[in-house]
């Protein structure tokens, strides 16, 4: 009885091995890479993140917004004790240390509003106080109705203002950066899909091989055998197939790598198979390298965070300035109060209060504090200008790039699908050749290992194609085949 050659054990183990897998699944995911970018943009890990990132600052903005509405507090004093020996004027005027016991109570209701276009604060303030004296048991009340209270600061940096428009924009850049943070994401599943295909292909690959090299190395013992080729000839057959050998086991290998990368890039906590079928139609489309650098400038959150770097180093300046000029405040307190006895007593009979101040501070002399203050913001904004713009011509030129690229490989994937055919078609020839004895086994190796490289260029040539298409959309948040801004709702 013939015992089973290497290859047939190797064969019936792999067989084995898919037999196992499919009863495992019970059912196998086929997905093009349309479908694992859809998937991975919902539940993949980096998705997720750029969501809660983006929540996070949405929140945050939607709390400082409120705070532009009027805000209402209670504060309240319920009660405080007091038991200290206390210096107390006479009514002579001098000074007596007394012991004092007493307990204060307050409570108040105050109706807050900023006006951050000009710097104004204003509030409506109502409260009670009530003061009992634990030594004669008796009580006195001070009410404080109404009480309007008015701020203005004069001839200094308007921080409310700034900070808005600060905070505008960092929150239109934060929408941008969750749509990057998705393409992103498409750019990492794009890899990920392409590189569990690469895997899978040279599997069969590798098994393909891995038969022809079996089956030629039997060609080559027989025709050793009877002489008509040197021993040679037979060794580099042999060791052909030993290595086609290595190369199956080492593809297996990749091949559970990649595949695990790619179940955890889209979310599929299961261990379903996957079956991806890549594209081989690529999409034709113009790209004009300034139009897209356009719609960069239009879409994306780098044009933002420059406009919030700029503003930063002129608030700065502004604030430097502010600090070094004459600046003032008006205050202003219009209401009604009384003071009793009793409670009743204490709403009754009121009487106006009226407070109005203006304060001011000059600089005189600070030893040049201010002046040097000065210079040194308004160096640093023409440093963040230079920055600004290498960023900007940083980023015309990675657009340029990217859209060159992009037109090279919509005509590389056409010829590297030709050249492929081309190398296939060849190799089948050269092993039909050798087999009827016409070529060499050196021949026959070469068409192999042009066969496989043609293989994996037309495979790579793909992947480099989608990768750029969509960096190209990462760069630009517009997308050239459905011509729409990816970027909306701002």
């Amino acid at each position: 009885m013939n015992r089973p050659t290497v290859l047939q054990r190797l064969l019936i183990a792999t067989f084995c091995i898919s037999l196992l897998h499919s009863q495992e699944s019970s059912s196998k995911l086929t997905l093009n890479l349309i479908d694992c970018i859809k998937m991975g943009q919902l539940n993949g890990p980096f998705a997720s993140m750029a969501r809660d990132a983006y929540n996070n600052k949405k929140h945050h903005y939607s709390s400082y917004s409120a705070g532009f509405y009027p805000q209402l507090s209670l504060v309240g004093d319920a009660p405080q004790f007091i038991r200290s020996i206390n210096s107390i004027t006479q009514p002579d005027g001098s000074n007596s240390f007394l012991l004092q016991r007493q307990a204060q109570s307050s409570l108040s209701v105050a109706l807050s509003q900023e006006i951050p276009w000009t710097g104004t604060e204003i509030s409506i303030f109502s409260g009670l106080n009530r003061l009992d004296n634990l030594e004669t048991k008796a009580a006195y009340y001070r009410s404080t109705p109404l009480l309007f209270s008015l701020r203005q600061p004069l001839f200094t940096i308007n921080t409310a203002a700034w900070t808005m428009e600060l905070e505008d924009l960092n929150y239109q850049s934060a929408h941008r950066e969750f749509v990057e943070a998705m393409e992103d994401a498409a750019i990492d599943i794009t890899n990920k899909f392409y590189g569990y295909y690469l895997a899978m292909m040279n599997v069969n690959n590798a098994r393909l091989n891995l038969q022809n090299n079996d089956t030629l190395y039997q060609v080559s013992k027989g025709r050793y055998n009877v002489g008509k080729i040197a021993e040679n000839d037979l060794l580099q057959s042999e060791l052909a197939y030993l290595n086609a050998r290595t190369q199956f086991d080492n593809a297996t290998i990749e091949y559970e790598r990649a595949l695990n990368n790619l179940r955890y890039a889209i979310g599929v906590t299961s261990s379903s198979l996957i079956d991806v079928i890549p594209s081989e139609d690529v999409p034709m489309m113009e790209v004009d390298p300034k139009t897209a650098f356009e719609y960069a400038l239009q879409n994306r959150s780098d044009i933002l965070d420059f406009e919030i770097q700029k503003l930063n180093a002129a608030r700065s300046v502004r604030q430097a300035k502010s600090n070094n000029s004459i600046s003032m405040a008006i205050s202003a307190n219009v209401g009604v109060n009384q003071k009793a006895n009793s409670f009743d007593a204490a709403y009754q009979n009121l009487l106006d209060q009226q407070q109005f101040s203006v304060q001011f501070q000059v600089p005189i002399f600070g030893w040049g504090t201010g002046s040097h203050a000065v210079e040194a913001a308004e160096a640093e904004q023409s440093r963040i200008e230079t920055s600004v713009a290498s960023q900007r011509f940083n980023l015309e030129q990675e657009v340029k790039y990217q859209v060159l690229r992009f037109k090279q490989l919509q005509l590389q994937v056409a010829l590297s699908g030709k050249a492929d055919t081309v190398a296939q078609r060849r190799f089948d020839v050269a092993r039909e050749r050798f087999v009827i004895g016409k070529i060499d086994v050196t021949n026959l190796f070469l068409a192999q290992s042009e066969k496989d490289n043609a293989y994996r260029a037309r495979i790579q040539t793909l992947w480099d194609f989608w990768v750029t298409y969509y960096r190209l959309r990462r760069l630009t948040l517009y997308d050239f085949a459905t011509q729409q801004r990816l970027v909306s709702g701002e």
